[in-house]
């Protein structure tokens, strides 16, 4: 210590100790641990933002897209009428999908009680005049009724329906030959494009629409002109659709998930009209398997 010894009286030096490394020091090392907590909790609190982000865009897109129409059911369920509500165009519609039912036309009101009955809606037009069915009609394989007033037509032949648009085609006779069914009505869609017709007035309106390659029943839970109806069908993917009587017209169906549900008017004041007749969608037994899907 000798050179402490050779300070003289007035001299001052200054005796420092060596700093130690800043890595070292237990503040840096509370900054770092402060740091990463921030890093980690701004990735937590991002990723729930864009999750919950997704969720909604996912959820708002869900709702204003309408409900697709599933493919045909597998043939081991059993037949029902699968409902579906939907808005095209601001007009809120209703879908009736028959699954595992073979359509059919039927002459006076069919029998609402009959569980083998699972959808069923008047089909063509009655005269004022004489209460005879307007334009061509055939039932069973027997020609009721005849003419091309309206365009629109609907042939069902071993358990497939056909529908179209045509002053006359070879479907009307061949359905007199197979025993099939056919009726006229007027023209919504054809081959995807909105078909105008005469009528203007607002009503609600019911049509029978080949959608999606399967054949469903769409109603306007509104009044609506047949422009408007018409184009919200074209506006779904409606690729074919005809008319069926609107107004307070008669509808029924019968299933185990809907029970009985019945609209329009009394089905009392149909009876008084023998040509009243219907379009029914009857339960598939062995005798009459699923039709074909196109």
């Amino acid at each position: 210590m000798k050179h402490f010894e050779d300070i003289k009286d007035d001299e001052i030096r200054i005796i420092s100790k060596q700093n130690e490394p800043f890595y070292r020091k237990w503040w840096f090392w509370a900054a770092i641990a402060g740091l990463v907590a921030i890093v980690v909790i701004s990735l937590l609190v991002t990723h729930k933002i864009n999750r919950n982000l997704a969720a909604t865009m996912k959820a708002t897109e869900v709702e204003n897209t309408p409900t697709p129409i599933q493919p045909y059911t597998p043939e081991c369920e059993p037949a029902s009428v699968l409902v579906r509500d939907t808005s095209i165009n601001d007009v809120p519609l209703r879908i009736l999908i028959p699954v595992n039912a073979i359509p059919e036309l039927c002459l006076g009101i069919p029998d609402t009680t009959d569980p083998s009955l699972i959808l069923g809606l008047q089909a063509a037009d009655i005269r004022a005049d004489n209460q005879k069915i307007v334009g061509a009609f055939v039932l069973e394989g027997e020609m009721l009724s005849r003419g091309s007033s309206k365009k629109g037509y609907c042939a069902i032949m071993n358990g497939n329906i056909q529908l179209g648009m045509a002053e006359s085609t070879p479907l009307l006779e061949e359905t007199t030959v197979k025993d099939g069914y056919f009726f006229r009505q007027y023209p919504l869609v054809n081959q995807g494009v909105m078909v105008n017709n005469k009528p203007k007035n607002k009503a609600l309106r019911h049509a029978l629409c080949e959608l999606n390659g399967q054949i469903v029943v769409v109603s306007s839970l509104d009044k609506e002109s047949f422009h408007d109806f018409a184009q919200a069908l074209a506006d779904m993917g409606v690729n074919n659709a005809i008319s069926l009587i609107g107004k307070n017209a008669y509808g029924f169906l019968h299933d185990s998930e809907n029970g009985f549900q019945s609209w329009g008017e009394d089905i009392e004041m149909w009876k008084q009209i023998p040509d009243v007749n219907f379009i029914v969608w009857r339960a598939k037994t062995n005798n009459h398997p699923a039709p074909a899907i196109h």
